[in-house]
């Protein structure tokens, strides 16, 4: 009987989960302290995910009405969009840190953590409350970390019911898993997944009130003129974007790139970034978040393939640190170019002259 329950409880496996939930707590409250405060109530386009969850199950007032999953989570749970992104974003860092920490030291593992929650991949979603994006970084990570089960395609799914975005991330997470199941008919499986969620989408979409938002049709009849109309309200500011997503975390890219499908990986994904640049423009900083998938990916294979990596870490976390974090966006409407500040006593050093020159 002793040993059944032995058996039922492993123990061990409980005092592992506990210690992951206290380290990424840890990593959590660093990146709050970083970033000097968090909001607690939806922002902008924030706004329309709030009220779409409390209009639930009306949803003909909502512009946005097919990005149905995070308000539908507030709606039964009854806690506040913002609430729920929170718990989200802490739910990300427990399971990042347990991503890293499966090939990874526990101290290189933390160092990465912590680089990430001085950047915009985890700052974002407690600057801008009620958007659903953490949601989506969320599942696609939950799609690595099950890249070779089949709950994938669930995570998948799930993401697409976040955001149609997730349509753009889908040739990444596809090249991913191609390299990690190269015998499973992954393209034939993310094709159904994507065939029944169409009809969804449609579905709720045509419900959409754009009274108090732009529609499909404002961002696509521009480009029946001009193809890259989009791109060039964006290009002022497009590296300061890229920059601005995860800063100095970028200079581990060139020490990572070991072989010829990481470079197609990266080539894929930044295809997939300027996608969005062409059909929509705007959001430049938010736009290059989603390199964090394919980035963190390649980072957790060939890390420990370059000398003193550690220290590297050290130096890119503490340059995070004493830079100021900013956000470079249009306005759709005017196209007009902004780069909103957001600095702390902890900043000595803004990189933003050297881009604007």
């Amino acid at each position: 009987m002793v040993a059944q329950i032995k058996k039922t409880f492993n123990y061990r496996d409980i005092s592992d989960t506990v210690y992951k939930l206290t380290i990424s707590l840890v990593i959590f409250g660093f990146g709050l302290f970083i970033n000097r405060g968090v909001s607690l109530s939806p922002t902008s386009l924030g706004v329309y995910f709030d009220e779409l969850a409390r209009s639930l199950p009306d949803i003909s007032s909502s512009p946005f009405p097919h990005r149905i999953l995070l308000p539908f989570i507030s709606y039964i749970t009854r806690l506040d969009v913002q609430i729920i992104n929170i718990i989200l974003l802490y739910l990300f860092v427990y399971n990042l840190f347990s991503y890293l920490l499966n090939s990874k030291g526990v101290k290189t593992a933390i160092l990465i953590c912590l680089i990430f929650s001085t950047t915009m991949v985890f700052q974002f979603h407690i600057i801008y409350g009620g958007y659903p994006d953490i949601l989506s970084l969320l599942l696609y990570l939950l799609c690595l970390t099950n890249i070779k089960n089949n709950s994938f395609f669930i995570y998948f799914f799930l993401s697409l019911l976040v955001r149609e975005a997730a349509l753009i991330v889908a040739p990444i997470l596809f090249l991913i898993r191609q390299y990690e199941n190269k015998h499973d008919k992954t393209f034939i499986k993310m094709s159904f997944v994507i065939l029944i969620y169409l009809p969804i989408y449609f579905l709720l979409q045509k419900e959409a009130n754009f009274s108090n938002s732009n529609g499909w049709e404002f961002y696509i009849m521009p480009l029946l003129n001009d193809p890259l109309f989009w791109f060039k309200k964006s290009v002022g500011y497009y590296w300061l974007g890229f920059f601005t997503s995860m800063k100095f975390a970028f200079l581990l890219l060139p020490l990572i790139l070991k072989s010829k499908r990481d470079y197609s990986l990266v080539f894929i994904s930044f295809i997939c970034v300027n996608i969005q640049f062409i059909v929509s423009g705007g959001d430049n900083t938010r736009y290059w978040l989603i390199f964090f998938i394919p980035f963190i990916y390649i980072l957790k294979n060939n890390l420990v393939k370059f000398k003193n990596y550690k220290i590297v870490l050290l130096l890119i976390l503490t340059l995070n640190i004493i830079t100021p974090k900013h956000y470079v966006f249009t306005d759709a409407n005017k196209g007009n170019m902004y780069v909103t500040p957001y600095g702390s006593k902890l900043h000595i050093f803004d990189y933003y002259s050297f881009f604007d020159n």
